[in-house]
């Protein structure tokens, strides 16, 4: 019986091609809750992005945010979090400072960047992100950092990355750095914890290649039919894309709805 299921928000809840939730994902979500199912979300980004995202009318019990770096309450208030290692944040620091590459810092108040070029600017059109501002690093605990690096180009990033750190990608353009140690199922761990559920009691959807652990390790992963083809190889269930009411046709697949 299922009794948590976690959402990741772009490409699953969100359409970036029409920009806003399906009116079908918004009612399930409620119908899911109603009936006493716990829904979280489980996404890449920082809480202070989801203002420029249609979320309106959405309630969730919990957020995992940050690839699952920092946890929230149903009234998004902190419940923790995983920062980086020290040797993390120096060597990330390091590479921000010398401004070779563009990269975003992310704290607990938002996210900020150390220079601008077009292919930020193109990265974070395709996902209805605003760019960042420019800042200095003034030594506060980071939780994660964003990267410009195509799939082919990765190996540049990966030949300098810390060994506390690895790679969430959540599209050709743009890849999130996050704790070694987390993840998106590190998140979903951290709730079932809370609320005493099982592995076997969850499900979750996804479409990008940062929801691939989350996926593998929840109860039921269901993958949307806009997914990458990485998560398509590891789901349990294939459905429809997000502008095609995916989520909706996977629920009513597995009766949790009617």
């Amino acid at each position: 019986m299922v009794k948590a299921i976690f959402f990741d928000i772009d490409g699953t809840l969100v359409s970036h091609k029409t920009k806003r939730v399906p009116e079908s994902a918004k009612a399930a979500v409620r119908q899911l809750r109603e009936k006493g199912m716990k829904v979280f979300t489980c996404s890449g980004r920082h809480v202070a992005e989801f203002r420029n995202l249609p979320l309106e009318g959405l309630e969730f019990d919990g957020y995992i945010l940050l690839n699952g770096q920092m946890y929230l309450d149903e009234n998004k208030k902190y419940l923790g979090g995983r920062g980086f290692t020290r040797e993390a944040t120096q060597s990330l620091v390091a590479m921000f400072q010398a401004k070779k590459e563009p990269l975003v810092l992310v704290n607990d108040q938002g996210h900020y960047i150390n220079f601008v070029s077009e292919k930020v600017r193109v990265a974070l059109k395709e996902v209805s992100t605003p760019i960042p501002k420019i800042k200095e690093y003034e030594g506060e605990e980071l939780f994660q950092a964003t990267a410009f690096y195509t799939k082919e180009e990765e190996h540049r990033l990966l030949e300098v990355l810390h060994p506390d750190l690895k790679l969430a990608r959540w599209s050709d353009k743009g890849v999130d750095i996050i704790s070694a140690y987390g993840g998106k199922a590190a998140g979903m761990k951290f709730f079932m914890e809370k609320l005493r559920i099982s592995k076997e009691e969850t499900m979750a959807f996804g479409d990008a290649h940062n929801d691939l652990d989350m996926i593998s390790y929840a109860g039921i992963g269901v993958v949307m039919g806009n997914g990458c083809d990485e998560l398509k190889k590891i789901g349990d269930y294939l459905t429809d894309s997000v502008e095609e009411d995916g989520v909706v046709k996977a629920l009513r697949y597995f009766r949790l709805l009617s």
